[in-house]
């Protein structure tokens, strides 16, 4: 009953995994197969309404993620057509390329991602390496890295579910997530010199040493923040001075260099700001999230539009266009947004919706479940896998620690083992294999103006799911033979 319980997943990862249909095809079968099950076999068997209402909260819930992307779109539109952000590669030395790119990658998109959230790393990152003048399949793979420190992602909001549902303090969490990191981001790392090379960048023993010191500096900062400031500031905190020392290191900028990069930062500035300050200043936040709150169901997720990232996008966006005087852009930066996110967007929507029927079917909880009796003490060891997946489908490690943090809290406690690095397996699984997601591919693609390289992505950049869910596997039987 498990594997059929399951089937839903397999066909999924063997679709994609086969090439032999994209994202949208291997979802629209996905949903079809969980419907099947969760309307015969599921632990909470669904009735035909109750399967509907499963999937208008799934859809809402893609919302939250679509409006992001059309918000991320329409602000990278407008910049390049009121000339705010130039298109195409910007005159650069090899070297200097490389060190923006890896800056980009490891330092600047997992700021953006800290203080947002929702994938808005990716629009920074992204932004950056467009302007490096490599491939679009090599952008998105590369923009893929601005994932890395999802765990930190929204002011660390999945890892406060997840510690809210393991019945650990926030802190606890977030410093063993971040050691955690430390094998994780290694291998990334390894991974990344290996897609710079093959994009053409230059990437000699210089490189990889300058590199291995800048990560070893942004781990043991993210350690020391989560210990003393916890995990909601941490990762902006072990950030923000490291990008800063960055931009002066290698660029080493003149007068006139500073007011030009700060002419192009200044939208990107005011919108981390902005939403860093929102989530950060409590008088602020209650403000806004005064101005409206929509919530279509009981259960579902409350959606404040003054608070929203996508909402952020748009507005700075607009703000951009009228200081520019290039008003008129505006119409056709919108139209453009549609044609370039609407591909993505239905991809959010099948995926979330698949993920919802699984949660309120049962099906996501018993899995869990059955994977700790079946397996006793050793069903730690399935938790990468179990997380990683929820997290590659929904597209974030919050879903994924809300479905499955109180059933992976029950088998440390029956097995006896540490329920912090249990919890912490769990939360940096699901967050990891958010970076493959079809949710982060699809609006990787739309971001670089592709919209059908889905397939070249997925082949390129497999192993950046694989490595985490072996390390972490690996971490997990540790645990149980010590």
């Amino acid at each position: 009953m498990h594997l059929v319980w399951s089937l839903p997943l397999l066909a999924v990862a063997v679709l994609i995994a086969s090439g032999r249909t994209g994202p949208i095809g291997a979802g629209l079968c996905g949903v079809a197969i969980t419907v099947a099950v969760a309307s015969t076999t599921a632990p909470a068997s669904m009735e035909m309404a109750d399967v509907l209402t499963a999937s208008m909260k799934g859809l809402w819930l893609a919302w939250f993620v679509g409006a992001v992307i059309l918000g991320g779109l329409f602000f990278r539109e407008v910049l390049s057509s009121t000339g705010v952000e130039g298109e195409g590669a910007e005159p650069a030395s090899a070297w200097l390329n490389r060190r923006r790119t890896f800056a980009a990658c490891f330092l600047i998109g997992p700021f953006a991602e800290a203080a947002t959230g929702f994938g808005v790393g990716q629009v920074t990152t992204i932004a950056i390496l467009l302007r490096t003048g490599i491939s679009p399949l090599n952008v998105v793979t590369l923009g893929l890295f601005s994932q890395v420190l999802v765990p930190w992602g929204a002011m660390a909001n999945g890892t406060i579910v997840g510690a809210a549902f393991a019945g650990i303090t926030p802190r606890e969490l977030g410093v063993e997530s971040a050691i955690l990191s430390v094998p994780l981001l290694s291998a990334w790392l390894v991974l990344f010199w290996r897609m710079a090379a093959a994009a053409g960048l230059e990437n000699n023993v210089r490189h990889m040493l300058a590199d291995l010191a800048w990560m070893a500096a942004a781990l043991l900062l993210l350690i020391a923040a989560n210990q003393r400031l916890g995990p909601e500031i941490a990762g902006m905190a072990a950030l923000g001075p490291l990008v800063a020392l960055q931009f002066w290191r290698d660029e080493r900028p003149d007068e006139g260099r500073w007011k030009s990069a700060l002419g192009v930062a200044l939208p990107y500035t005011a919108l981390i700001a902005g939403l860093a300050a929102s989530r950060a200043v409590p008088a602020l936040n209650a403000w806004l999230a005064q101005v409206a709150a929509i919530q279509p169901f009981t259960d579902a997720t409350t959606w404040y539009p003054a608070l929203h990232p996508g909402s952020w996008l748009v507005a700075v966006g607009l703000i951009a266009a009228c200081v520019s005087g290039r008003i008129g852009a505006i119409a056709g930066a919108a139209r453009t947004t549609w044609s370039r996110g609407r591909k993505a967007i239905l991809t959010i929507a099948i995926y979330l919706v698949m993920a919802r029927i699984m949660a309120d079917s049962g099906m996501a909880g018993a899995l869990a479940a059955g994977l700790g009796q079946a397996l006793g003490p050793y069903a730690v060891v399935s938790t990468p896998w179990l997380a990683g997946a929820f997290g590659f489908l929904a597209g974030s490690g919050n879903a994924s620690n809300g479905l499955l943090m109180a059933a992976q809290a029950g088998i440390a406690a029956q097995s006896g083992l540490p329920l912090v690095q249990v919890a912490a397996i769990q939360n940096t699984a699901a967050a990891a294999l958010t970076m493959l997601s079809p949710v982060r591919v699809a609006m990787g693609c739309a971001l670089a103006r592709q919209t059908d390289l889905e397939h070249a992505v997925y082949r390129r950049a497999w192993p950046l799911g694989a490595a985490p869910l072996l390390l972490l596997s690996m971490v997990a039987a540790l645990l149980v033979l010590g």
